[in-house]
């Protein structure tokens, strides 16, 4: 990044807009920042803002603040965990899964061939099968650069509920319940990312490497929806689509998914049944975002 990009990025974020749906929506979320690309091709990622706070955004300047302290190294996009926090003031704050109290299910869609239509198609048809699970006024596309996710606002689902079912859980078994109700095709990929640590675009967000910013759209809009509206220049967002929600509109599909599909289980893939300590989880994620 030469110093007119790193300008082009510095005033992008210096917009009013830009600055309060970044930190509106990452309140209270774990947070993420991808920076400069290196001499050797890697972007760092960085989680803390030092070895013992986690990286929050709990205002409009907690945004400059990030691009001013980790300006030798050039931010570009943020992120944000789908996980909402009580607390977020030390590493022990990210090892209590107790200390999470809402979740977004959330679906990552690309296409390998690049077709934007056909990860927009794909949106449409996961917003149908939710539609028909009963939610309808919690749910968003937001496309993030290269594809798109679809969220579920997390107090689509009641107090009642979060009670019975961990928001972790509810957040991993929604989403891969999901999956397998949609039918499968060539050349779009659709995935459940959530785990302990992964994180997401935050709305109107530059992409870590693409000339495109993250812009949301409800489900109403979707098909008017053009890979231009997500143009930095003059981008189409709609700031009401990640706020909307209704309490208790995605309990029953949260039971319905949950006696499906079971609780979210570190280390799946490997078919290890016991969950891994969530601490040592948060510390490797630790080590493996540390510069």
């Amino acid at each position: 990044m030469n110093s007119s990009q790193w300008e082009y990025v510095k005033k992008h974020y210096m917009r009013a807009e830009v600055r309060k749906e970044i930190a509106e929506y990452c309140a209270r979320r774990w947070v993420a920042i991808h920076c400069e690309e290196r001499d050797d091709g890697a972007r760092p990622m960085i989680r803390y803002w030092s070895r013992s706070r986690p990286l929050t955004i709990r205002c409009e300047d907690d945004v400059i603040n990030i691009l001013e302290k980790f300006s030798s190294i050039k931010p570009r996009a943020f992120y944000a965990t789908a996980h909402i926090y009580r607390r977020l003031d030390s590493i022990e704050d990210l090892a209590s899964r107790e200390n999470i109290i809402g979740s977004s299910p959330t679906w990552d869609i690309d296409s390998r061939d690049g077709d934007w239509r056909k990860v927009v198609k794909k949106a449409m048809e996961i917003m149908e099968v939710l539609e028909r699970h009963g939610v309808v006024k919690s749910v968003f596309f937001k496309w993030s650069g290269r594809g798109a996710h679809i969220h579920v606002h997390p107090r689509a689902f009641s107090s009642d509920l979060l009670r019975k079912i961990d928001p972790l859980d509810v957040a991993y078994s929604v989403t891969q319940y999901i999956v397998g109700k949609i039918e499968p095709e060539d050349g779009i990929v659709v995935e459940n990312k959530i785990d302990v640590q992964r994180v997401f675009t935050a709305p109107l967000s530059l992409h870590r490497s693409v000339d495109r910013v993250a812009v949301c759209v409800p489900p109403d809009e979707l098909e008017n929806f053009h890979v231009e509206w997500a143009n930095p220049g003059g981008y189409k967002h709609f700031p009401h689509a990640w706020r909307r929600y209704e309490e208790g509109e995605g309990d029953e599909l949260a039971e319905k998914a949950y006696a499906a599909v079971g609780p979210y289980l570190a280390g799946r893939a490997r078919r290890r049944r016991k969950h891994k300590p969530l601490d040592q989880e948060i510390l490797e994620a630790f080590r493996k975002f540390e510069l």
